[in-house]
């Protein structure tokens, strides 16, 4: 018999064999587990491992904030350090009265910033800002101040490596590619139109840029080398308003027009690493994905795939660990014609238990959805396993209030909390689900919790509103608040979307963003004239009253200062609470008694991609009826604790029982500040004239101060926007 014929008879023989054990079951093929290719080109497979870094904070004294400061030849001056905390830490801040520039270094990081008031902020173009021009300006400075070697390794102090890479500057003599850029950019402009001809072309120019110096862990992962550092501690940025030699003002001579500096990560040391299992990339995607379509059923739902980072908190807050997270941006709904922007969602991505990191923990009682008689004794129970004792255990309300002081467990198991204080109603006496949290931080500090939402079982008591007159002099109902004095503010916050508790597309930011805002205000003498949150706070709320809404009576046009936190969109809001609307459109609002109106939220004030005259920013423009100014984000925005960083970059600094008037931002600036150092996104921000008034100069003055007069009537609109 030829060859041929036995060679075929044999595979014959082969696959009937191999076909035969497969469907009998004795033979199994296995796959490959599924592979995952993140935003930022990261290929990731299900059971693989990403080592989690211990980081170490140095000795932050007035005397290492000195040494710092000797880096700087704008800052550096022979005179006394200020001393205080925040957030608990201890916090070290050097003045320059001669060029008003200040250091800022954080006790429980090590991170630091330093501004030029005469520079941030400013709107008119001070000389050429070439984008290439400063790539070379950032790398200098920070090579010839010992903040970079030669090769691009970041530097803890003078020649000590911190163990985090960059782009190799060779030496700083490189030539920018505008394709390749070796540092990112983005330019800030400033636009101007006549209120008398508010479509009209703007007038603009360039008035600064910003630069960032990615930063990199030294990881291998497959044929990828180097894992970003992200969140608002993990980037490295400067802003410049020249890059011209003209010897202006600047923090430094070796970098012209150097206005700020964010260095969040400076002087932190990592420690030997751990490799963790991960979880599967696919199954975390897909959770996001649901829980954005149970927010918004029915809706066009565009969810990019993340990037993969190494998560780095705000320089104010320890951290003893830096571990690999998916950052979920820009993620759009588009529903009833406006597309929602969502603040950046972020998941962990270290798998839990054996192998992995960080603890496991559940709420086992009552469940999800159990009902609760209000003012009655409820029992919370909840077990954790994982990660490394001991635990510190905190049982909280939705809106981040304790329901009993933190403690601490030094094994696994179970722990158990009796409670009267559910809240049961809303801002109009409906029941309300009341949201319980346990949030547990393990010997790692590792950060992770647990939630449940439990609905009133009976009617809470009857809400019995005043009357009160609207500017027609129609009764409305009003709401019972005490007496305010001094100055005022009010916040708007979002952070449970819907469903209730569980399952929606959540903010757990906002809570410190909201929380940290109302208190840096009350601190500073401030009246909270209002607080509406999630199904507390409605459309109508900003839908002037003139137009059918409760701005006026009930909503946010009754304090000086309002604060919105949650997700927008261009030219406007979305709500959590579907009462009336679940988006607030910028058409709907008249300001006349509110001064100033934050927007913590997605590309609320949103210029960039639009023709000229169509901008979104400018459905703001009706809402100019005696406000200052509008402030905002022309990006995205990350879900970051922004409000009490604003507070207190925007307050009136006192150091030695002495006020410095000179180091208080204008409250732009102090926008511009607090996003430049979280790292939170590009900003906007809109504000009229009028022929004798200019807001641009407001700063937020401490109650007992006279209040700036009202730009009235308007001459023109003017907006500062960043680039993304």
């Amino acid at each position: 018999m030829p060859a041929g014929p036995i060679r075929l008879s044999l595979r014959l023989m082969l696959l009937t064999l191999a076909l035969s054990l497969a469907l009998t079951g004795a033979w199994t093929v296995r796959s490959a587990p599924p592979v995952f290719v993140t935003a930022n080109n990261i290929v990731l497979q299900q059971g693989a491992t990403l080592p989690v870094f211990p980081l170490t904070a140095p000795q932050v004294t007035r005397d290492t904030t000195r040494e710092l400061t000797r880096r700087f030849s704008g800052i550096f001056a022979e005179q006394p350090v200020a001393a205080d905390t925040y957030l608990g830490a201890p916090r070290f801040t050097a003045l320059f009265t001669d060029t008003q520039s200040f250091l800022v270094r954080y006790g429980a990081s090590g991170g630091y910033y330093a501004t030029d008031l005469r520079e941030l902020g400013r709107e008119s173009a001070r000389g050429a800002i070439d984008r290439g021009q400063a790539q070379r300006l950032a790398c200098q400075f920070l090579v010839q101040n010992d903040f970079m070697d030669r090769q691009g390794n970041l530097l803890a102090g003078p020649q000590i490596p911190q163990g985090v890479i960059t782009p190799n500057p060779q030496g700083c003599d490189f030539n920018p590619n505008p394709q390749n850029p070796l540092y990112r950019t983005s330019l800030i402009r400033a636009a101007t139109v006549p209120a008398g001809n508010p479509g009209a072309a703007p007038t603009q120019q360039d008035v600064g840029v910003v630069v960032e110096v990615p930063m990199q862990l030294p990881v291998q992962v497959g044929q990828r080398f180097g894992v970003p550092l992200g969140g608002p501690g993990g980037h490295l940025s400067l802003l410049f308003t020249t890059t011209s030699q003209d010897n202006g003002p600047t923090l430094d001579n070796a970098a012209p027009g150097l206005a700020a500096v964010a260095m969040p990560f400076f002087s932190r040391q990592l420690g030997q690493p751990r490799n963790v299992l991960i979880r599967d990339p696919n199954v975390i995607r897909n959770q996001v994905e649901q829980q954005v379509r149970a927010s918004f059923p029915g809706a066009t739902v565009n969810i990019p795939d993340p990037a993969l980072s190494y998560y780095v908190r705000d320089a104010a807050v320890e951290q003893r660990a830096l571990e690999p997270v998916l950052e979920f941006e820009g993620i759009e709904v588009t529903v009833g014609g406006e597309t929602v922007v969502l603040r950046d969602i972020v998941a962990p991505l270290a798998q839990p238990g054996a192998g992995g990191f960080g603890p496991t923990v559940s709420i086992t009682d009552p469940a999800n959805g159990s009902r609760f008689n209000p003012g009655a004794e409820v029992l919370l129970r909840g077990t954790i396993s994982d990660g490394t004792a001991p635990y510190r255990v905190e049982w909280l309300t939705g809106d981040d209030e304790a329901l009993a002081a933190t403690s601490t467990v030094s094994g696994p198991g179970t722990v158990e909390l009796r409670t009267r204080n559910l809240r049961a109603a809303g801002r109009d006496g409906t029941p309300t689900p009341a949201t319980v949290v346990l949030r547990v931080t393990d010997g790692d500090g590792a950060v992770r919790e647990a939630q449940v939402s439990l609905q009133p079982a009976v009617a809470p008591t009857l809400y019995l509103p005043l009357l009160a007159r609207d500017r027609s002099g129609a009764a409305t109902a009003a709401e019972a608040v005490p007496q305010q004095t001094g100055y005022s503010f009010g916040i708007e916050a979002n952070w449970d979307y819907p469903p209730a508790g569980t399952g929606g597309s959540d903010l757990p930011g906002v809570i410190p963003d909201a929380n940290g805002f109302r208190s840096g205000m009350i601190s500073y003498g401030y009246s909270q004239r209002f607080f509406w949150s999630n199904s507390d706070a409605w459309e109508r709320d900003w839908r002037d009253c003139g137009l059918g809404g409760i701005d006026c009576t009930l909503g946010v046009d009754r304090a000086d200062f309002v604060y919105y936190a949650g997700h927008g969109g261009p030219g406007g809001l979305s709500m959590a609470s579907n009462k009336d609307s679940t988006w607030v459109s910028a058409n709907n609002a008249r300001f006349n008694s509110a001064r100033w109106v934050g927007f913590a939220s997605c590309q609320t004030l949103r210029v960039q991609g639009y023709s000229s005259g169509s901008e979104p920013i400018r459905r703001w423009f009706s809402s100019f009826q005696g406000t200052h100014m509008l402030l905002g984000f022309n990006s995205n925005m990350a879900d970051v604790a922004f409000g009490g960083r604003l507070v207190e970059n925007a307050r009136l600094p006192s150091f030695f029982g002495v006020d410095f008037p000179w180091a208080q931002p204008t409250i732009a600036q102090a926008w511009i500040k607090t996003a430049f150092e979280l790292n939170a996104g590009k900003i906007a921000y809109l504000y009229a004239r009028s022929s004798s008034v200019n807001p641009a100069n407001d700063r937020l003055p401490k109650p007992g101060q006279p209040m700036p007069p009202r730009p009235l009537p308007v001459s023109s609109y003017h907006w500062v926007w960043q680039e993304f």
